[in-house]
């Protein structure tokens, strides 16, 4: 009986230590683990600190400035292209609350017709430049004739 008994005590002990022993290593695993995201974390913290502030840097005025000068050919707004009340249109209520028609959106309805295709650059006709048309948007017009520059950045 008492070879039974320690035989069972030795048994118990050799299934406690080996899961000892695995417990062990693995909470080293677990906090190896830790260690490496707390470390992952400070370094993204300092790269997010130096996209601040390179951030901070390129979204100066003045250099913003000179880019919208540079790049953005903008032209002020002239009284052509600014129209009265007088020239909106206004819809009948039935109008308003008709069911809208589906918008075909393939590509063949996208695409303009070849007879009314202008070349990219090109200069638009006379024709084409109108004082405000009744019914349609008024839209700011940038100035298309210029060049446009490289896409550089201007430090």
């Amino acid at each position: 009986m008492k070879r039974s008994i320690t035989l069972i005590t030795l048994c118990v002990l050799i299934v406690v230590s080996y899961g000892l022993y695995n417990l062990k290593y693995e909470v080293e695993d677990l906090q190896d683990h830790a260690n490496g995201l707390r470390a992952q974390m400070e370094e993204d913290r300092r790269a997010i600190k130096v996209l601040e502030a390179e951030w901070a840097y390129l979204s100066r005025p003045d250099r913003l400035q000179k880019l919208a000068q540079k790049f953005l050919v903008l032209q002020p707004t002239v009284a052509r292209q600014v129209g009265d009340v007088a020239d909106l249109r206004l819809k009948p209520m039935d109008e308003i609350l008709a069911p809208q028609p589906a918008i075909d959106t393939s590509e063949a309805a996208v695409k303009p017709a070849p007879s009314q295709a202008t070349p990219v650059g090109a200069p638009t006709p006379a024709a084409a430049v109108s004082p405000v048309v009744a019914g349609a948007p008024l839209v700011p017009v940038a100035n298309t004739t210029a060049g446009a520059a490289p896409m550089e950045d201007v430090q």
